[in-house]
């Protein structure tokens, strides 16, 4: 009897050992992910800083060539350029954040509305008022397209409506789904074959900005 109690005790100890180590290897496999997601976020918010001091540099040089004035020049939060609101222009803020994804992005569907995919409702149609909704905002165009070409992005965008919101950030190819830059590169790629997809995996906002395939028009609240 004595044995078996023994016995049993050790089988007690050894499930629990086991189990703490299946809790130990999990926390840290939360740790790397976590690691990697706040890696992730950090290298995005830089991103936007790189952009937001490259448009402040070029406006000091365009209204204040006196190096010793653009001090007070970068703290300014102005307006610059014209709004876009032709269709497949595309818009870009980092107010928000979605998981690992720093900022939001939307394509406009015409001069009132645009196509955006939220956590909340997925893809749908909002007011084109981002120059008035949001605290910051850059407008963005496709280099290498056409008003035609332009159009059957928009387009394309606005078919997904009623899709949801795609929480696999890595799978930037579904059309089942869609996270909010994700479908403004799939309406590109795949209506004009225009890859906006720098860097390569998750298609963040930032990226669409970064891209040598688009063109910054507009700027705000930089």
């Amino acid at each position: 009897m004595k044995l078996k109690k023994y016995a049993s005790s050790l089988l007690v100890l050894g499930l629990c050992f086991v189990g703490s180590i299946n809790v130990s290897f999990a926390n840290e496999s939360k740790n790397i992910e976590s690691d990697d997601t706040k890696a992730l976020i950090e290298e995005q918010i830089s991103a936007f800083n790189e952009i937001d001091n490259q448009i402040r540099e070029n406006r000091a040089e365009k209204s204040q060539p006196n190096k010793k004035q653009f001090k007070s020049v970068q703290s300014e939060q102005s307006e610059e350029g014209t709004y876009p609101t032709q269709p497949g222009a595309i818009l870009v803020t980092k107010d928000s954040k979605f998981g690992e994804l720093v900022g939001h992005a939307g394509i406009v569907y015409n001069s009132t509305t645009t196509v955006e995919s939220y956590t909340e409702n997925g893809v749908g149609t909002y007011p084109n008022t981002w120059n008035t909704s949001c605290k910051n905002a850059y407008g963005l165009l496709v280099k290498d397209s056409s008003p035609q070409k332009d159009q059957d992005a928009a387009n394309y965008a606005y078919k997904q409506v009623g899709k949801p919101y795609n929480w696999n950030f890595f799978n930037t190819e579904t059309t089942d789904s869609f996270y909010c830059s994700q479908l403004v590169y799939k309406a590109y790629k795949d209506t004009t074959g225009i890859d906006l997809n720098y860097g390569g995996g998750i298609v963040t906002p930032v990226n669409l900005i970064q891209s040598d395939k688009t063109s910054c028009i507009y700027s705000m609240g930089v």
